[in-house]
């Protein structure tokens, strides 16, 4: 009877965890754990592993769709289509949407002294083409091919911050870009502790009362072999900056099966014992 009490305790846990909605101020989380492919219907014949969660909106033409391999979204710069996922809802008076990004950039130049391709990769989707707090790779501030940076811009017109520091190829980072909708203003973190944490800001206010319903990633289509890889593991989009940056890093399913099952075991070897 106790062994029957145990198991039955443990797949309540399991469904509960499967059906907890995100924190409040948190309108969707994605941590791409789709099989292996076009994450949308890119040219209308991609695999589509998100089953329509993200749809393409721009640059489907040319080839190049956004793939999932392993559980993340690539992003070459070689590579043309743009993708987005709504929120269900759009921003307002008075509101700062947020969103975050787990990303890992890969250094595939032929050349490791050749400039980093300047351009965004991310950022908040509106009607009528509104992208505002575009997220930009760029070169690093002191000259050196292992690093990189990161840029931002509240919306068209190129990047018009640098973050201060460099950033390693091959090492993950949590990226949070805000956007205000009464002033325009954008932020952009990395790796934040608080919304208080150094951050980086466009203050031009030509986006003020921009609309925005969703979160987009983008590739720039610089030519056939890309000069950079940007992986996603990750992504978080919200009204309140601590539940996005606390949703983004939420383990996969398979993680909270192995956890949950691992306090399962432990409790069977207590009631043993």
């Amino acid at each position: 009877m106790k062994r029957y009490v145990l198991f039955s305790t443990a797949f309540a846990l399991l469904a509960f965890a499967a059906s907890v909605p995100a924190q409040a101020g948190t309108f969707f989380t994605d941590t791409f754990n789709y099989p292996d492919g076009n994450l949308t219907v890119e040219d209308g014949t991609g695999g589509d592993v998100s089953g329509g969660l993200w749809v393409p909106h721009s640059g489907t033409g040319f080839g190049g769709p956004i793939d999932v391999t392993g559980g993340q979204a690539q992003l070459l710069n070689s590579g043309s289509e743009d993708a987005h996922r709504e929120t269900g809802g759009f921003n307002s008076a008075g509101t700062t949407w947020y969103y975050a990004a787990m990303i890992t950039v890969n250094d595939t130049r032929a050349v490791s002294t050749d400039p980093i391709n300047n351009d965004y990769f991310a950022h908040f989707w509106g009607p009528s083409f509104a992208f505002r707090g575009r997220a930009y790779l760029d070169d690093p501030n002191v000259a050196d091919p292992t690093k990189f940076t990161l840029g931002l811009s509240a919306t068209s017109g190129g990047q018009t911050a640098k973050w201060g520091s460099d950033l390693n190829f091959g090492q993950q980072y949590k990226v949070v870009v805000s956007f205000e909708f009464d002033t325009g203003v954008s932020q952009l973190w990395v790796d934040p502790v608080d919304v208080n944490s150094t951050s980086i800001a466009d203050v031009g206010g030509a986006a003020a009362g921009s609309f925005v319903s969703a979160l987009a990633l983008r590739q720039d289509f610089v030519g056939d072999t890309p000069n950079n890889q940007i992986l996603v593991d990750a992504v978080s989009i919200g009204d309140m900056f601590g539940s996005v940056v606390t949703d983004v890093m939420v383990p996969e399913p398979a993680s909270m099966v192995l956890a949950l099952a691992g306090l399962v075991g432990m409790a069977s070897l207590r009631r043993r014992v």
